[in-house]
């Protein structure tokens, strides 16, 4: 079942759809062991996914490429990377999945057109 709704977050939206701006750049020679490559602007946690919260989850995404995902009391955590607007997740013992992200206008988070705000 988890499965199925993380293939549903990952299946929504598409390329243009989410109003995003910068993707950010490339983080060689980032202090506090980010890997090169690991946009800064992505790093931290990350909450939604749908307006009914049904489906929501909470991302993480880690200076060092490593990253979880908690959705409705299961954790998946694994690696990412990212190459332009695409993050692709390999989630541990799991199929990777692509995304189309970017950063909007308005600070938040947008995978595959889903927004995600900022979350401690």
């Amino acid at each position: 079942m988890t499965l199925c709704v993380l293939l549903a977050l990952g299946g929504c939206g598409g390329a243009g759809e989410s109003g995003t701006s910068d993707t950010g750049g490339d983080a060689a020679g980032a202090p506090g062991g980010q890997v090169a490559g690991v946009p800064a602007a992505l790093v931290g946690s990350w909450s939604g996914g749908s307006s009914d919260g049904f489906r929501s989850s909470v991302y993480t995404f880690n200076g060092d490429s490593s990253y979880s995902m908690d959705i409705r009391g299961t954790r998946i955590t694994g690696r990412f990377s990212v190459s332009g607007n695409q993050l692709t997740t390999y989630p541990d013992g799991r199929a990777p999945l692509t995304y189309q992200w970017g950063i909007g206008q308005n600070g938040y988070l947008y995978l595959n057109g889903e927004s995600y705000v900022p979350f401690n």
